[in-house]
């Protein structure tokens, strides 16, 4: 089933020709206070000086649009900031509530984990085993107990003792 979207439904109605509602009631009352003028002043030079500018304020309420946005918005605008004081000045108000300060926290030790040293023949050696080809039976042999070492390493905590493994025997050996 398909069903008819609303376009343009950000758009006032047309009420009186080309005119919105707020567009005529500008126009309106701009035309009403123009007649009220004329009747009370006739063509006086007085009422050229309130009437032409009463004019341009209800032509410019109802067709001015700056940046999409009515005249009125901002002439209300224009009216909020002189009607505000342009210095601000702090007023405590409320109660006052000292701030609370914790004391200090305890610091917790921090346990380094002690260097370990491999020795530079040993790094040489697995550095020249992966930028060269495959390694030979004995170097894959020795190549395994380096990674074993350096696992056992690793998985050791600090302070722990190292003690001597089987694996640690044989590789001595060799």
């Amino acid at each position: 089933m398909q069903f008819k979207v609303p376009q343009n439904i950000d758009l006032e109605d047309r009420l009186v020709g080309p005119l919105t509602l707020i567009q005529f009631l500008y126009l309106l009352f701009g035309g009403i206070f123009i007649y009220l003028l004329i009747t009370a002043l006739g063509f006086s030079f007085l009422f050229w000086i309130l009437a032409i500018p009463i004019g341009l304020l209800s032509l410019g309420l109802a067709f001015v649009k700056i940046q999409d946005q009515p005249l009125s918005h901002f002439i209300k605008a224009g009216l909020v900031y002189l009607g505000r004081p342009k210095q601000r000045v702090w007023q405590r108000q409320g109660e006052f509530r000292p701030v609370l300060k914790e004391g200090p926290k305890k610091k917790q030790e921090v346990i380094e984990a002690p260097k370990r040293d491999l020795s530079k023949s040993e790094l040489e050696n697995l550095a020249n085993i992966l930028d060269t080809q495959a390694p030979s039976v004995e170097e894959q042999k020795n190549l395994g107990s380096v990674s074993a070492k350096f696992e056992q390493l690793l998985n050791e905590k600090p302070g722990q003792k190292k003690e001597n493994t089987n694996q640690d025997k044989e590789n001595d050996k060799t």
